[in-house]
């Protein structure tokens, strides 16, 4: 069977270990180091990206239960740009470039509070929001975002559902695992 990579074609690591000697591990072909000694991670960049890295701390907590406030940033971008997109979506013909521009400078508020637009603006509001993040994706060919998981959404009483047996005994076994300090 052909090898698929020379591992000896790769670089010496070099850095300096703590007892100042070289490191003799096989550096990487993108900036030489070992995956011990490659640097420090920036962390998240983008907002998405950092949305997904805040939200895994909490893994392991029901807050699709208990629901979470949305940063009013997140409020104020999605009303403004829902606005937007009823100006540029009413003239006929629709300048799809320029409401493609709006969902790409907002698209994380958008996804995330077009429920809550929907709710407390019209019902039309879901479906001129929807269709311009529908546009959106196909002209750009990118797949939706897996919002849900990671922002849990603020829930209306009136459109509230019953939560499922496996939720329930999720959250039965939550509290048991995690004591409450006033138990």
């Amino acid at each position: 069977m052909a090898q698929r990579f020379n591992l000896q074609s790769l670089p010496q690591c070099g850095a300096k270990t703590r007892n100042g000697t070289p490191c003799k591990r096989k550096g990487n072909l993108r900036n030489g180091r070992c995956k011990l000694h490659g640097g420090n991670s920036t962390g998240a960049t983008t907002e998405y990206g950092k949305i997904v890295s805040r939200m895994n701390a909490y893994k392991d907590f029901p807050d699709w239960y208990f629901g979470k406030p949305v940063k009013k940033e997140y409020v104020v971008r999605a009303l403004a740009s829902y606005e937007k997109l009823v100006e540029l979506m009413m003239n006929k013909p629709i300048d799809w470039p320029s409401v493609h521009q709006v969902v790409e400078k907002d698209q994380i508020p958008l996804e995330m509070l077009k429920y809550y637009i929907m709710y407390t603006v019209t019902p039309e509001a879901l479906i001129i929001i929807q269709s311009a993040l529908d546009a959106y994706y196909q002209d750009k060919r990118q797949s939706h975002l897996a919002f849900h998981v990671y922002e849990p959404m603020v829930m209306f009483h009136k459109l509230f559902r019953e939560l499922t047996k496996p939720q329930r005994d999720y959250l039965d076994n939550w509290f048991r695992q995690y004591k409450l300090p006033w138990e």
